[in-house]
């Protein structure tokens, strides 16, 4: 195996022990919320225009981001099927299965709550708008999980019921972690 991490989900209290390990604990806290301007309509102009128009960005919008793309390495907090990943380029994401995928298929992340760097972050309320980014992820294997004995055993009798259990996982690359540039 490479030198890439393995990136597993956070959940619960053991989340917050692993969660100095990663790289999220050395963002300081000049975080960006990102709002498009077109985000702030009235109910009046939305339900008259049924086109969608471009976004339009505020200027201090657009100097941070421009701030986050001079960044050399970014990561991303990405939901995938309902649970988040913090993944960085070239880790690889160990998952649940995904039965439509098949080994070599490339995906597009765009369910990312938050996407920074060492310096910068954008949090997203809930999500960070998609065209501000690109991240895709190459399905490399579909592992079988280890097998697990079950044993039902009733007291006093000779009643005893064996069932086996095995996971089957995904596994991700994340090819690519960029920031898109735009016009201001």
């Amino acid at each position: 195996m490479s030198l890439a991490r393995i990136a597993r989900p956070l959940s619960g209290a053991s989340a917050l022990r692993r969660f100095g390990n990663n790289i999220a604990t050395c963002i300081p806290t000049r975080a960006i919320h990102a709002t498009p301007l077109s985000s702030q309509i009235t109910a009046e102009s939305s339900i008259e225009s049924t086109t969608r128009t471009p976004i339009e960005w505020s200027s201090k919008t657009a100097d941070l981001v421009s701030r986050l793309r001079e960044q050399q390495k970014y990561y991303a907090t990405v939901v995938i099927k309902g649970r988040p990943f913090t993944v960085t380029q070239n880790d690889i994401i160990v998952m649940d299965r995904i039965k439509d995928l098949e080994l070599g298929d490339s995906l597009a992340l765009n369910q990312v709550t938050e996407l920074g760097s060492r310096d910068y972050t954008i949090k997203g309320q809930p999500f960070v708008d998609p065209s501000l980014f690109r991240i895709e992820a190459t399905v490399i294997e579909h592992p079988d999980g280890k097998q697990f004995t079950i044993t039902k055993k009733k007291q006093r009798t000779a009643h005893q019921k064996i069932t086996y259990h095995r996971n089957y996982y995904t596994m991700l690359r994340v090819a690519l972690i960029d920031v898109n540039s735009f016009e201001k």
